[in-house]
């Protein structure tokens, strides 16, 4: 450890810690005016496979926090120079990936909720803190940094890809025109073609499919069960051909943004806590980011975004409501509470599916569809229907 202080206590103070090797991109940077604060949290953190920055004076901070954009910054809320939100917030300005937190006693709570709600900061931890929780919570911050720069990664990675389909569509375009220009007089041996090319799509869906449940096997088979469900469900409400394809598809995967979930959540054989439901509820959004630029013939990403959205727009993570919420995610949404509800999960048993049923039953209108809702039960209880 390497501590350089000033020659009295309104001077800069900078300690660094280095656990093990690490990108300078993980780094971890603490504020506070108070230099017995720091040096407590230099020795907590001593350990941790991640380099520690503390400063004391907020401009020194920001100037190297502008140098070297680092995966979190946890500043107190009182400091004479500058107060902690004020600095998180130029924090976000210079450095917009990195996981901003506030050190706050109980007397600010009320301004760090509301530096949340305005994004600002990420999240709180309360003075005096358990260094437990202190330790588990900067993890997590690291771990969602390295996520949301994976994703980035896989975002442009899916943008190349997709700049790749795009020209190979194009090809594929000119070659279908000069083709149908063939087949004019022999309209089955064109249906032949449409329908094998359909069947290719439909087995690149369930290798996509596999991907998540490969890495959660305790919900294995949760995805397909969900698009038989919502199929059966679009087919009792008569809706087109083409929608019950599209719904089909979407609900097989619906659940494809849990690959950016680390699997020691998804299998924990427990209830998760805050932070961990927190990683889970994105998994709409990755799903969505992943798909957004392919060209279904139906609105696929779009349907992934929203099957965790509820009619009174209590829903994630959009908060959606109504009419908002596109039809076939609505019917996904009753698919997945059903199906969820009557499986197997490492944290409980299976509830039964007389429990989903009845969660379903109870809250048509206000969480769920009530067209919706009410075809299912048809389904299960009129006509024999099983998962």
């Amino acid at each position: 450890m390497r501590i350089q202080a000033g020659r009295h206590k309104n001077k800069a103070f900078n300690e660094h810690i280095h656990g093990g090797a690490c990108d300078m991109g993980e780094s971890v940077v603490f504020v506070d005016d108070e230099m017995s604060v720091l040096k407590s949290i230099s020795r907590l953190f001593m350990d941790e496979p991640h380099e520690t920055l503390a400063f004391n004076m907020p401009s020194e901070a920001l100037d190297k926090i502008g140098e070297i954009q680092p995966a979190v910054v946890v500043s107190d809320q009182r400091m004479p120079e500058m107060k902690g939100t004020s600095l998180l917030q130029k924090v976000k300005e210079i450095s917009p990936d990195t996981v901003r937190i506030i050190l706050t006693g109980y007397a600010d709570t009320t301004a760090a909720i509301a530096s949340i709600n305005e994004g600002s900061v990420s999240r709180f931890i309360s003075k005096p803190w358990d260094d437990d929780e202190f330790k588990i919570t900067i993890r997590h911050a690291v771990e969602h940094y390295r996520l949301a720069k994976e994703n980035k990664r896989l975002a442009q990675l899916a943008q190349k890809q997709n700049e790749e389909l795009s020209m190979l569509n194009q090809n594929l375009e000119r070659r279908v025109e000069e083709r149908t220009r063939q087949l004019m007089e022999n309209k089955e041996k064109l249906k032949h073609t449409l329908s094998k090319l359909r069947k290719n799509l439909g087995a690149t869906i369930h290798a996509i499919a596999l991907t998540v449940e490969i890495r959660d096997p305790y919900t294995a088979g949760h995805q397909r069960r969900v698009s038989n469900l919502a199929r059966a469900i679009a087919g009792e409400m008569r809706l087109s051909e083409d929608q019950i394809d599209g719904i089909r598809m979407s609900g097989i995967i619906h659940d494809l943004g849990k690959v950016a979930i680390p699997s020691e959540i998804l299998s924990r054989p427990r209830r998760l806590t805050d932070i961990e439901f927190s990683f889970i509820k994105e998994h709409p959004g990755v799903g969505y980011d992943i798909l957004k630029d392919i060209e279904f013939s139906w609105p696929i990403a779009d349907i992934v975004l929203q099957h965790h959205e509820r009619l009174n727009g209590s829903g994630y993570p959009q908060g959606l409501s109504g009419d908002k919420i596109l039809i076939e995610a609505r019917i996904i949404a009753v698919a997945d509470v059903v199906e969820a509800m009557a499986s197997h999960r490492p944290y409980r048993p299976a509830l039964g599916l007389g429990t989903a049923l009845e969660e379903i039953s109870s809250k048509k209108g206000q969480l769920y569809d009530e067209k919706v809702v009410d075809a299912c039960l048809r389904l299960f209880k009129e006509k024999g229907f099983e998962l």
